[in-house]
């Protein structure tokens, strides 16, 4: 049985830049030096899944670490109330300049690269037909087909999280294609780390899809984070492995989940090295 759980996902992180000096021929004095976007982290995620007078509950153990435009995350354990889960051990890197999402799986030795933004298509030099534009002012506008859109966002004040000093954020959102028998239902609050480009070191989120009476949560925390620069090797492939076909491939590799008994627990786990 396969089940597909809404993922939430908002955050964007910021790059940071350095100011220069100040001005004064006899006073001049450096300017301080930034907190460098670099971290390793330990996190945890729940998803509890609605389905009518029962629920399902999820939870993913999580190595986080941060080198400038290069984010990874180590799956190192997954566990579920209602299916029985193999053992994964899978790495994903987003690079934002680059715009891709890389995934590996050091159980199968197989990857898959994809990107998660399409690049701006060059125009041909001897194009017989100008093609129809899409986006602002061209195309089909993508508000043609909702009935219901209702955004906002809220600034919920200033705090600690894990110790470290963070801002608050509030979201709220009621969508509706025509048609449909009732909005779509988003809300989520997140702590986003003032010192790490907005990283999100906690995120609290319920679904509810075109108002069905169960809903489907989120919730993830950092739980520790330490200040270090995690190894450049840490964010490349492993030498040796497969191109896989789809990042489903890598993750799963054709394994079949099965429902009724929860997963056996996990054995320990080694944190996840940067330095590979």
């Amino acid at each position: 049985m396969k089940t597909t759980v809404a993922r939430i996902g908002a955050c964007s992180f910021l790059a940071w830049g350095v100011l220069g000096s100040a001005a004064g021929a006899q006073t001049a004095m450096p300017s301080p030096l930034p907190t460098p976007l670099a971290f390793t982290a330990h996190a945890h995620a729940n998803v509890t899944v609605g389905i009518g007078d029962h629920s399902m509950t999820g939870r993913a153990v999580l190595g986080v670490s941060q080198r400038a435009n290069l984010t990874r995350i180590d799956l190192i354990s997954l566990t579920s109330d209602a299916l029985t889960l193999p053992q994964i051990k899978v790495t994903a890197v987003i690079d934002r300049v680059a715009r891709t999402l890389t995934v590996w799986n050091d159980t199968t030795k197989v990857y898959r690269v994809q990107r998660f933004l399409a690049a701006t298509p060059t125009p041909a030099p001897h194009a017989t037909a100008t093609p129809m534009p899409v986006g602002a002012f061209g195309g089909r506008s993508p508000f043609a087909n909702l009935d219901v859109l209702d955004v906002s966002v809220r600034l919920t004040g200033h705090t600690t999280t894990v110790g470290l000093p963070t801002t608050g954020l509030a979201f709220d959102l009621h969508v509706a294609r025509k048609g449909a028998k009732a909005p779509t239902h988003l809300s989520a609050t997140v702590q986003l780390s003032d010192d790490y480009g907005g990283f999100p070191l906690s995120i609290d989120a319920t679904a509810e899809p075109d108002g069905m009476q169960s809903p489907t949560k989120f919730s993830y925390a950092v739980d520790d984070l330490t200040r270090t620069v995690p190894a450049i090797s840490g964010f490349r492939i492993p030498a040796g492995y497969r191109r896989a076909a789809s990042i489903g491939a890598v993750v799963f590799n054709g394994t079949t989940l099965h429902v009724g008994s929860p997963s056996p627990s996990p054995g320990p786990s080694a944190s996840p090295s940067a330095s590979r």
